[in-house]
């Protein structure tokens, strides 16, 4: 049986070392990374940056199964949190057969939202209403799963902010908004 977490090495010839069941880490000559594959998502990204002499470098790494996400997807999602724009809102992109906006059951606050969590949900968006798009020490207590998260901020502007990030199990990278919407 493997391991829960597995631990590898880079070297020039191939990646060598045992995978573990949920995660790996990943050293390389470029610093340690961690890498997690879902039935939903491929991610692998940078945990601590560093020079290690001798292994080869591993590149960043962020895949959707199913393709990128349709941009129209994302303008409903803006428009959904514009309309109630004092109030944060959580809204999940899932995955049934084609991506799909749900909105769960949530209790929604001027400073706060909690919300059902949807099966196979690739990415988690919430609202900061008319504040900026950051994401909170709250966000990264609660954003525990290997997805994708989104916020949107200042939807009381007519190009609100926006933040995207990929995490892998309480690691975090920015990501593009290329890279997760077409």
């Amino acid at each position: 049986m493997r391991p829960p977490v597995g631990y590898l090495i880079k070297r020039t010839d191939g990646i060598c070392g045992e995978r573990g069941m949920f995660y790996d880490y990943i050293l390389g000559g470029n610093g340690i990374w961690i890498e997690a594959e879902g039935k939903l998502l491929a991610v692998r990204v940078l945990v601590a940056p560093g020079l290690v002499r001798g292994l080869a470098p591993v590149d960043e790494k962020v895949e959707l199964t199913h393709g990128r996400i349709p941009m129209r997807l994302y303008n409903l999602a803006g428009s959904v949190m514009a309309a109630d724009r004092y109030h944060e809102r959580f809204l999940a992109v899932t995955w049934e057969g084609e991506y799909r906006l749900r909105e769960p059951w949530q209790d929604r606050g001027g400073a706060g939202v909690t919300y059902e969590r949807l099966p196979d949900t690739v990415l988690d968006i919430h609202s900061h209403g008319t504040m900026p798009a950051l994401f909170s020490g709250t966000d990264n207590r609660d954003e525990q799963g290997l997805k994708l998260y989104a916020v949107i901020g200042r939807v009381d502007m007519l190009m609100p902010e926006v933040k995207l990030r990929v995490g892998i199990y309480g690691y975090f990278a920015p990501i593009e908004f290329e890279e997760v919407f077409v």
